[in-house]
């Protein structure tokens, strides 16, 4: 089943990358219907959600996020540098890259916390191309050909990726990685396996994971809240106002206001384009 789901993947990259990027937009709408009609157990879930935007005057629109969530995935089987370079650069623009060059001048390594907003992947090139020295971490999958397909494929549009998991001392190597002069690209908003710190997050309680604050405090190294947003022609990648991570009495009540920090900027990305915000796992602790 493993080496199915590679060669499925690795077929859908062949076919898809020859295809002109305006007709991927496009599939991503009949695909993302019948991908809601399937899933429609973890679509009903996504209707629930309505109620935690309404108090914010969000309109959350679970088909939409489900066809968003599609597009994702058909850029990345369609993306190459080729690709990118034709399609996607003309039409990026960069919003507060003052903010990144200003702490460019001050630290060797700068870390970028994100969430799970718009095509994260395409903000690789474009960080190649403001002069950014980018790493992240993965998360281990079950099926190492698939893990080792997409590290391929992220590393070939100019990034270092390191598997993160249980023993792999991650926090020690990236506290190296980022004095040695690399910018660290987290995705922040979501959890893995159920645990995080309690973080509020549009007025419930979320487990957020603590890498980048923790990563901050222990560097003091500013964070960089950022998101790539898709526009009406291709992609904004926006970096929001940065914030430093002050000791406070102990560590825990350190990272826990971090986090608060991180947590009310993540809102602002968000509101940009909620149905473009690709978590269809659980973010709250309702949701278990």
């Amino acid at each position: 089943m493993k080496i199915l789901q590679y060669l499925f993947i690795s077929f859908s990259h062949k076919i898809l990358k020859i295809l002109p990027y305006t007709l991927i937009r496009l599939l991503s709408v009949p695909i993302g219907i019948i991908y809601f009609l399937l899933t429609f157990r973890s679509s009903v879930k996504l209707f629930k959600r309505k109620e935690i935007f309404k108090n914010f005057n969000i309109d959350y629109k679970p088909l939409i996020v489900k066809i968003n969530y599609t597009r994702y995935w058909l850029e990345t089987l369609w993306l190459t540098n080729k690709n990118f370079s034709k399609h996607i650069s003309p039409h990026v623009e960069i919003e507060n890259q003052e903010y990144v060059q200003k702490l460019k001048k001050q630290y060797p390594g700068l870390i970028f916390a994100l969430p799970h907003l718009g095509n994260w992947e395409f903000a690789i090139p474009i960080g190649n191309s403001i002069k950014l020295n980018l790493l992240a971490v993965a998360e281990p999958l079950n099926n190492s050909y698939v893990l080792n397909w997409f590290k391929s494929l992220r590393e070939s549009l100019g990034i270092e990726i390191i598997i993160g998991g249980k023993g792999q001392n991650t926090f020690d190597l990236l506290v190296n990685k980022l004095k040695s002069g690399k910018d660290i690209c987290l995705l922040s908003e979501r959890s893995i396996k159920k645990s995080g710190v309690a973080t509020e997050f549009f007025g419930q309680l979320a487990a957020f994971p603590k890498g980048p604050v923790a990563l901050s405090l222990k560097t003091e190294v500013p964070i960089i809240p950022t998101a790539m947003i898709k526009t009406k022609r291709g992609y904004k990648l926006r970096f929001n106002k940065p914030f430093y991570v002050p000791y406070f009495e102990n560590e825990a009540t350190s990272i826990q206001h971090g986090l608060k920090t991180l947590s009310k900027s993540f809102e602002e990305l968000l509101t940009l384009d909620i149905n473009d915000w690709h978590s269809i796992q659980p973010v709250w602790t309702s949701e278990y």
